[in-house]
């Protein structure tokens, strides 16, 4: 079969980058339009300024080494795989330092993996040889550079992660007969050599071994992008709803993130079936009960985001204009990209509207409070910089209070646009009942099994 040429490659990726951010746009584009999907950050050829592919006589590999973890890594804490020989090149300043710092014999976060028969020079450099030739593909603001190596593919791949693929672990590389567009790939992973003369992270890393002219026929991008799109965020909402995952390895076949995915939908049904049930039950209890279940759910409050629970604004001295000593937010939620919503919950009996029209004490009171932890966030940002980087610009509001129902906001009147109407009094971003929140997860659940179908 013919091998693709470097030109053909080089417009390939300039057509399939164009095309994954057009597909993506559609995907997270209001109904009928678009998919309606929230827009979350699922891929590095959305939101990396800088991809690198490396071409090798008979494959690829496509690297991001953006995000990389702010601290050594390569010593403690990884996640990473350490390639080393039987007699360890760990230097012996690694060994003293880990010692001291009671790390040594520990688990940090590194694996260090041996082989038993040795690992070449230029495999333990990571030396991909010379550059036969460069060109950059541009999109947006993301930038291919395509270097091509006179080097066959599965050296490429020990190269680049100093022999921790296919020399010393069996990590299931596709092979030249396995399906187009079912590359292995690794996110979120660090390989150094036992040394530390060396070392990659990658953010993402996309192996696959079709170099013939079939795989990079552009008439078969649309098909391709709309599966990888599904694919990338089928993977996002499978691994990082819940904040920043460990290293994750495809194993050459998408079946294990699979599993989890399908582990997780079938939990977020679950969880539905018992927050429908709760509201049946024990609707005029106390909004604690309410808040607890929330708390052990988070998926419920938001399918696609890091849920965290009261956490503590503290005031400095005297800094407090009511006088205390801190302010608590009943949920803040974190989603890709440092966005943020400020959540205040009320419990489900409490009314909307008086009987005239006016929203009731309840509800000003929840206001009053999204109100003091915004203006805490403008002056004290700094204290809690560390905790919700960027917080004091990207935040949103929600109050969830109430029924849906007629007697919630008064004879005659029409639930969504009293909330409207309650929203744009109060200055809040939203105002949800608690059947709205049931049917939010409920439409979630809808959209993701559909997803799950295409995706695989």
């Amino acid at each position: 079969m013919a091998t693709v040429s470097f030109d053909a490659i080089v417009r390939y990726l300039a057509s399939y980058l164009e095309a994954y951010h057009r597909e993506y746009a559609s995907f997270v584009s209001s109904p009928p339009a678009g998919g309606g999907y929230p827009p979350l950050s699922v891929s590095p050829y959305l939101y990396s300024r800088h991809l690198l592919c490396f071409v090798a006589r008979d494959g690829y590999a496509v690297a991001d080494f953006s995000r990389e973890p702010g601290y050594r890594w390569e010593i403690s804490g990884g996640p990473a795989l350490l390639p080393d020989f039987t007699q360890s090149r760990t230097p012996d300043e690694i060994v003293s330092f880990l010692k001291a710092q009671g790390l040594w014999g520990k688990s940090t976060g590194i694996a260090r993996i041996v082989a038993e028969q040795g690992i070449p020079d230029e495999v333990w450099r990571g030396d991909l040889g010379p550059v036969l030739a460069v060109a950059d593909v541009n999109c947006d603001e993301t930038i291919i550079h395509v270097e091509q190596h006179d080097i066959d593919w599965r050296s490429l791949v020990q190269r680049l992660t100093f022999g921790a693929y296919d020399l010393i672990l069996n990590v299931y590389l596709p092979e030249p007969q396995s399906p187009f567009w079912r590359p292995h790939i690794t996110r979120n992973l660090g390989f150094a050599p036992a040394d530390r003369n060396n070392k990659r992270f990658y953010h993402y890393l996309e192996l696959s071994p079709h170099l013939d002219d079939a795989a990079w026929d552009a008439r078969s991008i649309p098909t391709r992008v709309a599966l990888d799109v599904r694919r990338d965020f089928a993977h996002a909402f499978t691994f990082q709803a819940h904040g920043q995952p460990g290293g994750t390895v495809s194993f050459g076949a998408p079946a294990l993130w699979i599993e989890r995915f399908h582990d997780r939908l079938r939990f977020l049904a679950q969880k539905i079936v018992e927050f429908s049930e709760l509201l049946a039950e024990t609707a005029d209890t106390t909004e604690g009960v309410f808040h607890r279940f929330l708390e052990a759910n988070p998926i419920l409050l938001d399918v696609y985001g890091e849920v965290k629970s009261k956490p503590r604004f503290v005031y400095p001295a005297g800094a407090s204009p009511l006088g205390k000593e801190y302010v608590e937010p009943d949920f803040v939620i974190r989603y890709i990209g440092d966005n943020y919503k400020l959540v205040e919950i009320e419990r489900p009996s409490k009314a909307l509207g008086t009987g005239r029209g006016e929203t009731r004490a309840g509800v000003t009171q929840a206001a009053f409070q999204i109100a003091e932890w915004k203006t805490y966030i403008q002056k004290h940002y700094s204290l809690i910089s560390a905790e919700f980087p960027g917080i004091a610009v990207n935040n949103r509001s929600m109050i969830l209070i109430s029924r849906a129902r007629e007697e919630s906001v008064g004879r005659g009147r029409k639930v969504n646009e009293y909330l409207e109407l309650v929203k744009n009094q109060l200055a809040v971003d939203e105002v949800l009942t608690y059947d709205h929140l049931l049917q939010r997860a409920e439409g979630a659940y809808a959209r993701l099994a559909a997803l799950v179908r295409t995706a695989m």
